[in-house]
């Protein structure tokens, strides 16, 4: 496929502007189906594209992870430490160290490329020959795409919602000219406004398509997609009317099914089912790359100090994730990949194709956006709402297919967590288990109030410390990263934490 490159879609030329182009003679092509094509190579992740992380923070500052539950002693161990202990410890100062040490993601960097890729498509659209319905598609899928980069920048980068909406966010960015003066951040209700506004405009243009093309299963933005989510950003902003209205819509209207894990069975050549396939009965939309969602997943130590033909990874599912899954439910063996056929310790990954030794087949789509989260947003709205029968049947219809056929009622919710604050808990606790590792974990302890939670670090087989995040910690905000601010001195950096260590 023919990429073409816009003159926005070159960057970082200097440090007075913000993502400025190199060139204004760029070639830009005049019919829309090109601007179609041209979303897939710069608006879109490039699944085969392992150097533009997006994603790769999403995950590792959360309770789900832990240093490993084997005690790896060997000299070259020494030097992967460093490489993850700032980051591990919410360090305020956790990229520069991170750079320091050749592991830094510039996931504020990729982010804004794949954004403005989506802004050089809103603004020549207007200009291509093509039909409206073409037009429409082009339109709804950057729209679409641009709020959600923007929703998953404003989770890293800006304070919660609840907690302060005029904190700063993240500089909004909505068109592909060259600026002069360097942006600055945008408060964060500013930016959740763009991102509904994106997602309500993107809705409407699927709506003008024809119906069957709102929801091929081809890698692309689709209608249900955006409705779940606008949904997810109503549930964010605390808009429990619209979380529930829009939950239902993806529930209801598309024919998708929730797939019963009983009916799969593990073997050999397929150990673990393909949750990001387009097969799957209830994904919605896949994206990503799988190397992206697992970026610190794959690290390893030496387990014995003689050799080096022992390994074990080096961050593990925690204890308290582990533990949550009752002995029925059949998501802890099919969730969360273990780190080979041979040894039981549970990584902090899953649901990605996985080849017999269970490493990753493919980097081509790390994760899905699936039907399971439209069910547990209906529940957790629906309590908002005190329509309590509305969230336990939600509830109960994810349950009883994650849990084994043979195990009667088990799937139902106890019955002392059917009302008041023992069902939000146990909504809250129902998130964790279905959506772990795909994202949201991090993003859900900051809405949910930035609650104390510690994590112990371990070198060398033996726990060096123990970091503490403190109730409404700063660090549940990461840093505006130091490269963004040399290259844009109006970045207003955020309230910085207290170093752990």
């Amino acid at each position: 496929m023919k990429k073409y490159i816009f003159i926005s879609l070159l960057f970082l030329s200097s440090c007075t502007g913000f993502l400025e182009p190199k060139s204004q003679t760029e070639y830009v092509p005049r019919d829309v189906n090109s601007l179609n094509e041209m979303l897939i190579g710069n608006a879109y992740i490039d699944p085969t594209n392992s150097s533009a992380p997006v994603f790769s923070y999403n995950e590792i500052f959360s309770d789900d992870w832990a240093c490993s539950s084997e005690n790896s002693t060997h000299t070259s161990n020494l030097s992967k430490y460093p490489k993850y202990k700032a980051v591990y410890a919410w360090h305020p100062d956790m990229f520069k160290i991170s750079s320091e040490n050749v592991n830094y993601q510039n996931v504020w960097r990729f982010t804004y490329e794949r954004i403005l890729g989506c802004n050089s498509a809103l603004d020549y659209i207007d200009d291509m020959t093509g039909s409206e319905e073409e037009k429409n598609y082009v339109k709804g899928q950057a729209l679409a795409l641009r709020a959600f980069y923007y929703f998953n920048l404003i989770n890293l980068f800006g304070e919660p919602y609840y907690y302060n909406k005029q904190a700063p966010g993240v500089p909004l960015k909505l068109n592909s000219n060259l600026e002069l003066i360097p942006l600055s951040r945008s408060s964060v209700e500013e930016v959740y406004k763009q991102v509904i506004a994106d997602l309500d405009n993107a809705e409407q243009h699927f709506l003008n398509m024809s119906v069957d093309k709102q929801f091929v299963r081809n890698g692309r933005v689709t209608l249900p997609m955006i409705e779940l989510m606008r949904a997810r950003v109503a549930l964010f902003t605390e808009d429990f009317d619209t979380a529930i209205k829009y939950s239902k819509k993806v529930i209801e209207n598309w024919g998708l099914s929730l797939l019963d894990l009983n009916s799969f069975t593990s073997t050999a050549a397929a150990p673990y089912y393909s949750f990001t396939s387009q097969n799957n009965p209830e994904a919605i939309w896949v994206f990503g790359s799988s190397v992206d969602m697992s970026r610190f997943f794959t690290e390893f130590l030496y387990l014995i100090p003689t050799g080096t033909a022992q390994t074990r990874k080096m961050f593990n599912a925690s204890a308290s994730l582990l533990n949550s899954y009752d002995i029925n439910d059949l998501r802890k063996n099919n969730y969360i990949i273990k780190e080979s056929t041979s040894i039981a310790n549970y990584t902090v990954a899953g649901k990605i194709p996985v080849s017999t030794t269970y490493a990753a087949v493919t980097t081509m789509f790390g994760r899905a956006l699936r039907l399971s989260e439209a069910y547990l947003m209906l529940a957790e709205a629906s309590y908002m709402k005190s329509d309590y029968p509305t969230a336990l049947n939600a509830l109960e219809t994810l349950r009883l297919k994650r849990f084994k056929n043979t195990s009667g009622n088990i799937y139902k919710v106890p019955a002392g967590n059917t009302s008041g604050e023992a069902l939000l808990a146990f909504i809250k606790e129902e998130r964790r288990r279905e959506m772990c590792f795909e994202g949201l974990r991090w993003f859900d302890l900051r809405r949910w109030g930035m609650e104390s939670f510690s994590r112990d670090w371990k070198e060398e087989g033996v726990i060096v410390a123990t970091f503490t995040i403190e109730k409404n910690d700063p660090a549940f905000t990461l840093p505006i990263p130091f490269d963004a601010i040399e290259k844009n001195p109006n970045l207003e950096q955020n309230r910085l934490s207290t170093p752990k260590y």
